[in-house]
């Protein structure tokens, strides 16, 4: 029954040699977050490939208001609202009042206001349209009450 140290000391190793074994077996078994994070992290480095190399080109940054009139339209109308908001419900004398403080146009663009129909309205508050609509379109009047509109007239008999 006696031991040497030797042997003793043999055994603790090998109990220790086991516990470490069991514990990387216990590290490389993969448990569900183990698979979400490489799934995730995986899908994260697609969408940002697909950002970075792949997708449509950036929107120019300045638009073309002679071919996309009703973005004008449109962008004015926010701008008076914006400008009704602010002024205590007031609506603007003119269009030019609405820059460069509620609407972004630098000074030679300003000139395409002019596309545009505006009235001040005692009974809705102001009627905004294109000054001349093109042929086949409807006219949209844009009033604080919602979008009023005609279809467009049609010519022949």
């Amino acid at each position: 029954m006696i031991r040497s140290v030797s042997e003793v000391g043999t055994s603790k190793r090998e109990k220790r040699g086991k516990k470490d074994k069991k514990k990387r077996e216990e590290k490389k078994k993969w448990g569900p977050f183990g698979y979400f994070l490489i799934v995730s992290s995986v899908l994260i480095l697609v969408m940002w490939g697909v950002i970075i190399f792949g997708g449509q080109k950036a929107p120019p940054r300045t638009i073309d208001f002679a071919k996309k009139g009703r973005v004008l339209l449109f962008m004015v109308d926010g701008a008076i609202k914006r400008y009704a908001l602010y002024e205590r419900d007031r609506y603007p004398d003119h269009l030019t009042d609405l820059i460069p403080k509620y609407i972004s146009l630098r000074d030679r663009e300003a000139f395409h206001l002019k596309k545009l129909s505006y009235e001040r309205d005692s009974k809705t508050g102001y009627r905004l349209s294109l000054a001349s609509p093109k042929p086949g379109e409807m006219d949209i009047i844009l009033t604080p009450e919602g979008i009023q509109y005609t279809p467009p007239s049609q010519g022949g008999a």
